[in-house]
């Protein structure tokens, strides 16, 4: 049973001979303290050093009241709390405005900085703010329909239609797991977002070449032009796009995070979605023979490639490879050529052309189909079928 009893530390005199007073917290044996603003002399005491002055034995009962109501609340017959949780909710100020979700959101994207996508965070972030016309939205006002007067209000940007909304979704969602324990019956956010779905962008068609553009790429002279001692940003391109072709759609952030290379099969965990995969988005490839040249030619000495020595983030590695890529771009006539192209058009080619199936090719992408997640916990994963399947794929386009 949970009781309070206002009381003071006796050896805890303060230099103007006065004791601050507590509020003991018992609970399962143990015990905290809780301070008040209240403070007591010796004539306000017993001489055992019980409080006995009635006014302040009143408004300790007045706080104590609004103590025991939060503590009632818990349900703490039912749900297993460790006391120090108790405190710190007993603490915890009520809200009476709500949740201030951009403040929630900044500070999440501040201490996740790890996270590829987080600028596109910060991006949404500002343009929900200019959607409501404030810098300050409460949880409380971000519902479902206000989500799809969001997704209207983007209606002419496509892209950032799907994106910012699912950035949007992604923070809110942030924001309930940190506030909200449901288990023990706390919810701060009462309102939830699970009946909107963001409208999802189809950007194959935009992004994937064909066979013929494909070999234009890769049958591209390099420019052998010197950019700070290293090759050019043209020639790095040009490389890190063969790379990612033949290494199943691999991004510059494994590109540049890689470190797992035996010889024969580079090992990495996904970057973009190792943190939201019981895997870790575990990737083995098998590299092939055409690709081994540019494995050597950027093998690194702590990492599988070099770009850590040569970049100080992915970031930096990243633009770049779309600064060189517009230059190969205005070479081969592909208008906004983008590095995603290589992992969109190796899927596209492998279905619609090969023939590899498509959940194989989901499996090459290691993206996860949520109606197999249960099955995939009883299966060993097999890397050798998505290996064979891209060793396919790279003898029909290079007749290697």
């Amino acid at each position: 049973m949970a009781t309070f009893k206002p009381t003071i530390f006796k050896g805890r005199q303060r230099e103007d001979k006065t004791w601050n007073v507590v509020i003991r917290f018992t609970h399962e044996r143990k015990v905290r303290y809780i301070s008040t603003t209240m403070y007591i002399s010796k004539k306000d005491l017993t001489a055992s050093f019980k409080i006995k002055n009635q006014l302040v034995l009143d408004k300790c009962e007045e706080l104590i009241k609004v103590y025991r109501n939060k503590v009632n609340a818990l349900n703490l017959e039912l749900n297993s709390m460790d006391i120090d949780t108790i405190i710190e909710y007993i603490k915890k100020k009520d809200d009476k405005n709500g949740i201030d979700f951009i403040s929630f959101a900044k500070k999440w994207c501040r201490s996740h900085t790890e996270i590829k996508g987080v600028k596109n965070y910060q991006t949404a972030l500002n343009s929900f703010c200019s959607f409501f016309g404030r810098e300050s939205i409460m949880c409380s006002e971000i519902t479902v329909q206000k989500m799809k007067e969001y997704e209207e209000y983007l209606s002419d940007k496509k892209r950032a239609q799907s994106l910012y909304t699912n950035s949007i979704l992604r923070l809110f969602m942030e924001a309930r797991e940190y506030y909200n324990d449901e288990d023990n019956g706390i919810v701060r956010i009462k309102q939830s977002l699970s009946k909107f779905k963001p409208k999802q962008q189809n950007t194959a068609e935009k992004r994937a070449l064909s066979v013929e553009e494909i070999r234009k790429i890769f049958a591209l002279p390099y420019d052998n032009k010197d950019y700070r001692g290293r090759n050019s940003r043209h020639d790095l391109a040009l490389d890190c796009f063969r790379l990612s072709f033949c290494l199943m759609g691999m991004n510059s952030a494994d590109l540049y995070n890689a470190t797992e290379f035996d010889g024969e099969y580079i090992t990495y965990y996904r970057t973009k979605t190792k943190e939201r995969r019981n895997d870790n988005a575990k990737m083995v490839i098998r590299v092939h023979p055409l690709i081994q040249p540019f494995i050597d030619k950027y093998r690194g000495k702590d990492h599988v490639f070099n770009f850590y020595e040569r970049f100080s983030s992915m970031g930096d590695l990243n633009r770049a490879i779309n600064i060189g890529l517009k230059e190969v771009g205005n070479e081969v006539g592909i208008e906004n050529l983008q590095f995603y192209s290589a992992r969109h058009s190796m899927a596209t080619i492998a279905i619609n052309i090969i023939g590899i199936p498509i959940y194989v090719v989901n499996e090459m992408l290691c993206h996860v189909d949520s109606r197999l997640r249960v099955t995939e916990l009883y299966i060993k994963k097999d890397y050798s079928i998505i290996n064979e399947a891209n060793f396919k794929l790279i003898a029909y386009m290079f007749g290697a």
